[in-house]
C-alpha cells in the first residue's frame, strides 16, 4: 500500500506545525521575482480513494439484479502538470491563477451479482481512470524564512471518468455471466484542495520543490448497458480522494 493511517496523520501533523511556526515567527516578502510572469509545475504522487455503490438494477419482466460492493478502497499514482500565472500580492501572501490537469491511474471496484434479488452467482469487476481539469487560486503565504514558504490552494473544474473493463464471473460454474455493460466516458462536476510546503533551495540549480495534501471530490460516473431490457446504468457511485504529491516549479 502507498500510505496507512499513522502516515496520513504524522504529515498533516508537520504541516500543521509548520504552518502554526511561520505564522507566529512574523513575515518577511519574498515575492516573486518582478522578470517573472508565471511558473508551470510538474506533480507526481500517490493516492488513495473511495469508491463504488451497491445497487438494484431493475430488469423489464424481472425483478432484477443486486450488485454489492466487497471493496470500497483502492490506490496508485498520480501525475499533474500545471501552469499558473502570478497575481495579486500583499505583505501576508501572494495570489496566482492558473489550469491545473491530473491523471489518476487505474484503480477497481469488485462485488457480486445477486441475481433476482435471491442468487448470488456471480461476481463483478471493473475499472476506473479519472482526468480531472481545475481552475485553480493559489495563495502563497510569506514566511520569516525565504527558503521555505507554505502554498495554499482551491480549484474546480470538469472531471473525465472512464469507467472501463467490465467483466463478470461465474461462482458455480454453471451460471454463465451477462457481461452487459459497455465502457463509458462521462464528464462529471469536480473540486480540489490542497496544502504545501514549499522548499526554495532543496535542489541545485534554485529550482523550488513542493510537497503536501490533496483533497479531491471526483464525481460519479457509471456503464451503460447493450441490453435495452436493463433500464439503468450502472453507477460508480461519489469518488472521493486523497493524496500526497510533489512538484517542481520553473519559472517562466
Amino acid at each position: 500500500m502507498f500510505f496507512n493511517q499513522k502516515e496520513i496523520y504524522y504529515t498533516l501533523l508537520l504541516l500543521g506545525l509548520y504552518s502554526s511556526t511561520v505564522s507566529s515567527a512574523g513575515h518577511v516578502q519574498t515575492h516573486p521575482p518582478v522578470h517573472r510572469s508565471g511558473y508551470a509545475l510538474i506533480q507526481a504522487g500517490g493516492y488513495w480513494l473511495h469508491q463504488g455503490q451497491a445497487q438494484h438494477l431493475n430488469i423489464n419482466g424481472l425483478i432484477g439484479d443486486y450488485f454489492t460492493v466487497t471493496n470500497h478502497n483502492d490506490e496508485n499514482y498520480l501525475v499533474g502538470l500545471a501552469y499558473f500565472v502570478d497575481g495579486h500580492q500583499t505583505k501576508l501572501f501572494d495570489m496566482s491563477y492558473g489550469l491545473n490537469a491530473y491523471y489518476l491511474a487505474k484503480t477497481s471496484v469488485n462485488g457480486y451479482v445477486i441475481q433476482e434479488s435471491l442468487f448470488q452467482n456471480l461476481s463483478y469487476h471493473y475499472d476506473v481512470e479519472h482526468f480531472p481539469i481545475y481552475v485553480m487560486a493559489r495563495a502563497a503565504l510569506n514566511t520569516k524564512n525565504p527558503d521555505y514558504g507554505l502554498i495554499i490552494d482551491v480549484g474546480t473544474g470538469p472531471n473525465l471518468i472512464n469507467a472501463r473493463n467490465f467483466k463478470e464471473n461465474s461462482l458455480d460454474g454453471q451460471t454463465l455471466p451477462d457481461n452487459i455493460f459497455s465502457r463509458d466516458l462521462t464528464a462529471q462536476f469536480s473540486a480540489t484542495a490542497g496544502v504545501h510546503v514549499k522548499l526554495n533551495h532543496v535542489i541545485r540549480g534554485g529550482v523550488p520543490l513542493e510537497c503536501g495534501y490533496r483533497f479531491f471530490y471526483l464525481g460519479k460516473g457509471h456503464f451503460s448497458s447493450f441490453n435495452d431490457q436493463v433500464r439503468e446504468p450502472l453507477s460508480t457511485g461519489n469518488t472521493y480522494a486523497n493524496a500526497l504529491i510533489c512538484g517542481l516549479e520553473f519559472e517562466t
